[in-house]
């Protein structure tokens, strides 16, 4: 067994409350952002509703379970010293739930990624991936539970924490990287409005990978330098809310897009770049002059390069009047 010192207990601990309060405040984000896309989307086809609510249900779920990790931890081993080894079966869970939050995020942007390049020769290896990462964290979950000691799991295991965590990482950084490259391919090398909202794109998908990457590092780091303090638990914690967040803010984006895209076509000249576009689902248009079309995820951008244009959202919130609509964008 781990020597456990009270510098030791006191890191553990502390990182175990820590991560149970930042969770609980992205938990809090997670729900605004369930909030909000149901009333912003009404008119969502079904199968994506089901997604942001089984998101959003897995998210309240691995909340309890922290906290009552926290309470089994704090409370019921008051003065226990070597708790910080014992594994409580809701710590335990924590990791199969963020392995399923994680598996829908991670098949719900490889479908983007299908949709956009048509290639399925590099998305159906991520796939793969995606399924061996979920079936590493239930088996972790599975043996922690049994053996119910950090450092038996350690000793015997580890090597299959460590794998989920290190899928889980390489995955980010394909999908990102994948979805990146098809970006900066459908780019027309010129300086028009369509660079720039593909190149806030580029933006907006390289900071979204980055952050669930950075935190799944983070916990892989502590995992294996210092496994006798329990922050890499403390972090996975917060690892299911960002996967979330970063699928809800992808979906409410689009709204945000729309709005901002129409209100600043007229500062399109001055080289400001547009709010990241996401991809909507459906749209009926009716532009008028010449059309350029880029194919983003099975939908149309179009660009009019004429000076109005005039179209009808899907979700039935209003829009600008065409006369104050300049060279814009919509997807």
């Amino acid at each position: 067994m781990f020597e456990v010192t009270n510098a030791n207990l006191h890191i553990s601990l502390g990182a175990l409350v820590i991560g149970g309060l930042a969770s609980t405040a992205l938990s809090g984000i997670v729900a605004m952002q369930t909030v909000l896309y149901f009333r912003l989307f009404e008119k969502d086809r079904m199968v994506l509703k089901l997604m942001v609510a089984l998101i959003a249900f897995l998210d309240l779920v691995h909340t309890c379970l922290v906290w009552a990790a926290d309470f089994q931890y704090f409370v019921d081993s008051f003065g226990d010293k070597n708790i910080t080894d014992h594994v409580f079966w809701s710590a335990g869970l924590t990791i199969a739930l963020t392995a399923i939050t994680t598996i829908c995020v991670h098949l719900f942007f490889s479908y983007r990624l299908i949709k956009l390049s048509k290639n399925y020769f590099i998305t159906i290896p991520m796939v793969l991936l995606a399924f061996c990462r979920l079936t590493s964290a239930l088996a972790t979950s599975a043996e922690l539970i049994r053996l119910g000691s950090f450092f038996e799991f350690y000793t015997h295991y580890r090597w299959l924490f460590t794998l989920g965590l290190v899928l889980s990482t390489a995955l980010d950084v394909m999908i990102t990287t994948s979805l990146c490259t098809y970006l900066r391919k459908s780019r027309r090398g010129g300086s028009g409005r369509l660079d720039h909202i593909l190149d806030s794109m580029t933006l907006y998908t390289v900071e979204n990978g980055m952050i669930t990457c950075v935190a799944t590092v983070l916990s892989l780091v502590f995992w294996l330098v210092i496994p006798h303090a329990l922050i890499y638990l403390g972090l996975h914690f917060a690892i299911s809310k960002l996967y979330a967040n970063s699928f809800l803010a992808s979906m409410n984006a689009r709204k945000l897009l729309r709005a901002h895209n129409s209100t600043s076509a007229s500062n399109s000249g001055s080289g400001r770049h547009g709010f990241p576009v996401m991809f909507s689902n459906r749209f009926s248009t009716r532009p008028r002059g010449d059309v350029e079309t880029v194919d983003l995820t099975g939908t149309k951008l179009q660009i009019t390069v004429d000076k109005t244009v005039d179209y009808v959202a899907d979700d039935g919130l209003p829009l600008p009047s065409p006369s104050n609509i300049s060279d814009d964008a919509k997807i």
